[in-house]
């Protein structure tokens, strides 16, 4: 009668098979491909499907000839988000002509807390590295600031995870357990596997990457923007992450007239500020 069991056997690498090159080789080379995926940087990825809608804020300021309405703000990991770790704040706009002339609108201005100006940037990689700076300026103020809207996640920089070195720790002490055969190639391996996964992570960074910017070019409201008679202009205006936002400047001109409307945003006072009360 035929051995099933027996058959089987070869199917699973045994101690002596994973002490082979080949053994050892195929199991590096697969777990190196399953931390691809790991160590990829958060600060490149979209987010995950199934995040909550943004929340509608649905405020704004009639002031002929230029209506300016803030449709809802998209906060760090908020409601909303369409990047996984967005260290941003996307105020998404909409600028209406009602004069009966051509109108520009030249640009928007973000007030802070500290009644500082903070401008709309072209770029989601120095946003992020604009925010990191204006957050330690915050706290060295002595602001309690925090990444989303309040009383959550303490903001600090992006720790990127690097686990080949960890891998080829792990293979090296393997190698001193099993037999000195084993060792040298263990050795010798190590090296074209950590160049063949930092390449696929760096190939999989550079499509995330990519994907980023398309979507932020796609939604980002370029100004200075024209906007005939009875149209309008709808979009995101990226600000760096701005704690306690007082009022949305927006500047324009229509003929040889100036165009300033101020937009409150009492609503989104405690925006990025600790609740001290809930923190007792």
């Amino acid at each position: 009668m035929k051995n099933i069991a027996n058959d089987a056997v070869p199917c699973l690498p045994d101690a002596r098979g994973m002490r082979s090159p080949l053994g050892v080789l195929i199991l590096m080379i697969t777990l190196g491909c399953m931390l691809c995926g790991c160590v990829t940087s958060k600060r490149f990825r979209l987010a995950k499907p199934g995040t909550p809608p943004a929340q509608p804020l649905n405020l704004s300021v009639p002031e002929p000839p230029l209506e300016v309405k803030l449709g809802t703000v998209i906060v760090f990991k908020g409601p909303g988000s369409w990047k996984q770790e967005a260290r941003w704040d996307e105020y998404v706009v909409a600028f209406v002509n009602r004069g009966g002339e051509p109108l520009i609108v030249d640009s928007a201005q973000l007030i802070d807390v500290q009644g500082q100006p903070r401008t709309p940037g072209d770029d989601p990689w120095k946003l992020e590295d604009l925010s990191r700076s204006n957050w330690d300026k915050y706290g060295k103020a002595g602001l309690e600031v925090v990444a989303t809207a309040g009383g959550a996640a303490l903001y600090a920089a992006a720790v990127e995870a690097v686990a080949m070195s960890e891998l080829s720790g792990m293979f090296t002490g393997a190698a001193a357990t099993g037999s000195a055969a084993a060792a040298p190639f263990v050795l010798v391996a190590i090296p074209v596997v950590a160049v063949a996964d930092v390449s696929m992570v760096a190939v999989m960074n550079h499509r995330n990457k990519a994907r980023v910017r398309s979507e932020f070019q796609r939604r980002r409201l370029e100004l200075p923007q024209s906007i005939a008679p009875g149209g309008s202009a709808a979009g995101s205006l990226f600000f760096p992450m701005t704690p306690g936002p007082q009022r949305l400047v927006v500047d324009g001109h229509t003929g040889n007239q100036e165009v300033h409307v101020v937009l409150d945003l009492a609503p989104l006072a405690g925006l990025h500020l600790r609740d001290l009360r809930a923190a007792k």
